[in-house]
């Protein structure tokens, strides 16, 4: 009779005492938090709250995250980050064969796809009048990696004679501001929603302006 093999009593026992954590509720705690504090702001929840609406108890969410505001602080670390957006804006740049088609690209990109959700009231406010710290740290590292892809494209364009000597801090301090007073006049003043045709509108306007010779009549 072939041998039987027998179970490893000592990594059994191991599996016993020290059980794999349950990964469910954390994430049912995270999703739901995330959801409260969009709505309400940090101040305006509390741990029964969230406790309430994950069908958990206190005791747990200390377990997972330690305390509210740490719990605050793991989301804003989520929600609070463009790497995908910045990963498919950097995809489509690729493709892109010169500075004049990169520009528009980032410009078409921006209007059109950056996250909306990125400026929730919910996730800058720590107290009722207190701007987070931690969430203005974050948007500002995101945004001055959007502002340094666009200062670098506008800087090509110049060092290959396609645009005329630019004051490079200006004119991308510039474009930024007038691409991000789009998103924030969609998101916080109902303006309507016309990414591809603001697109368009900006391009013509900006290359009209930075270009060294303007382009051919179709």
């Amino acid at each position: 009779n072939p041998a039987v093999k027998l179970p490893d009593l000592r990594r059994l026992r191991s599996a016993l005492e020290n059980p794999e954590p349950d990964r469910e509720p954390r994430a049912a705690i995270f999703a739901v938090a995330t959801k409260l504090f969009s709505e309400r702001g940090f101040s305006n929840v509390s741990i029964r709250d969230i406790c309430e609406a994950a069908g958990v108890t206190p005791p747990t969410i200390y377990h997972y995250f330690g305390s509210k505001n740490q719990l605050f602080q793991e989301i804003i670390r989520a929600r609070l980050s463009l790497d995908a957006f910045q990963q498919t804006l950097q995809d489509s740049l690729k493709t892109q064969p010169d500075p004049v088609s990169q520009l528009c690209a980032f410009i078409y990109h921006y209007l059109c796809f950056f996250p909306r959700d990125f400026f929730n009231p919910g996730m800058f406010l720590q107290e009722t009048t207190r701007i987070s710290g931690l969430s203005f740290e974050r948007v500002a590292a995101e945004l001055e990696a959007l502002e340094q892809t666009a200062r670098q494209i506008l800087q090509s364009g110049v060092a290959q004679g396609v645009f005329r000597p630019l004051d490079l801090d200006f004119t991308t301090r510039y474009l930024m501001n007038l691409l991000m007073s789009y998103v924030l006049g969609e998101v916080h003043f109902n303006q309507p929603s016309q990414p591809h045709q603001t697109a368009l509108f900006i391009q013509a306007a900006l290359l009209d302006g930075i270009r060294t010779h303007p382009p051919l009549p179709n």
